[in-house]
């Protein structure tokens, strides 16, 4: 998954370095077993035959973009692909960009049971803004399938625990979430249990060119990367896939909008809550009742 995956589970238990290189195999081929984690067309029209995973993913990935009227778009492949900021040193051109962007659009997509069909030639999905999030949950539900009952799944910053902390009396892990304008402090800390800890922030992938920032969180709409208000987005929720397509969901459409977004997501997932910071370092939650903070 192109990232550090580290386990901590409270337990002594044999073969826990293969047991956990297993479950990471294993949602990996999940996750490209159609072709990879970026399926595209080569000719309008054309249909790819999903698996039930990949194609419930995709569904879910609908439902976040028609609750976010598109600020989220799980069709942003040819964008991703045209920037392309881990290597690139140089932003696209403006022309390069609006070609890109034509291509981007949930609504030329159609899923009928697990046929995903796309309405024109270049087209694409990415599975990179839920993958991990979806592979927490997994990994977690083989380790209690083997007896481990309670530990802490990070895949690069993607965190998922369960069960009951040993450690703190009233079972929560406390989870702290990086200050945005200076990754090696906390900005504070969330008290949680079973469910996922997920942050998107511009701070994790760019390049500068020209005294510009560009970061990897794209703006489907305008074809840039997000030029908004905030410099991250955690997101807390038992659905790891959900999670992971709300924070980045969430930086894009910006604190103004942010709770709005939340209010219609919270009624398919009421444990859904949030914490923002903004680029003048302001933090403001959404939820966190349901949790406890520091």
């Amino acid at each position: 998954m192109d990232t550090v995956a580290t386990f901590t589970v409270y337990e002594k238990y044999d073969g826990f370095s293969s047991l956990c290189n297993s479950l990471l195999t294993s949602s990996e081929n999940t996750l490209t077993e159609c072709g990879g984690y970026v399926l595209s067309s080569f000719e309008d029209g054309q249909t790819v035959v999903l698996t039930d995973t990949l194609a419930d993913l995709v569904e879910r990935s609908f439902l976040i973009s028609e609750l976010t009227e598109g600020d989220y778009d799980i069709s942003v492949a040819p964008l991703v692909s045209l920037w392309n900021i881990k290597q690139n040193t140089v932003p696209p051109s403006a022309s390069d960009i609006e070609k890109a962007k034509a291509l981007v659009g949930y609504e030329m997509l159609s899923l009928e049971e697990n046929r995903l069909t796309f309405s024109l030639n270049g087209m694409g999905i990415d599975l990179g803004s839920l993958g991990k999030g979806w592979a927490g949950d997994e990994i977690v539900k083989g380790l209690v399938s083997n007896g481990i009952d309670c530990g802490i799944v990070d895949l690069g910053g993607n965190i998922r625990v369960f069960g009951n902390n040993p450690k703190n009396e009233d079972g929560t892990f406390h989870v702290g979430i990086k200050d945005p304008n200076d990754t090696s402090s906390i900005i504070g800390y969330v008290k949680v249990k079973n469910t996922n800890i997920i942050t998107s922030g511009a701070y994790e992938r760019f390049f500068e060119y020209d005294g510009t920032v560009y970061h990897h969180i794209l703006d489907p709409k305008t074809g840039y990367p997000s030029n908004g208000d905030l410099a991250s987005v955690t997101v807390i929720c038992s659905d790891g896939a959900v999670a992971d397509m709300l924070s980045t969901a969430l930086f894009v459409v910006g604190k103004e909008r942010g709770n709005d977004v939340l209010d219609k997501i919270s009624e398919y997932y009421p444990d859904v809550c949030a914490v923002f910071v903004s680029t003048d370092g302001e933090i403001t939650t959404y939820n966190t009742q349901l949790y406890g903070t520091d």
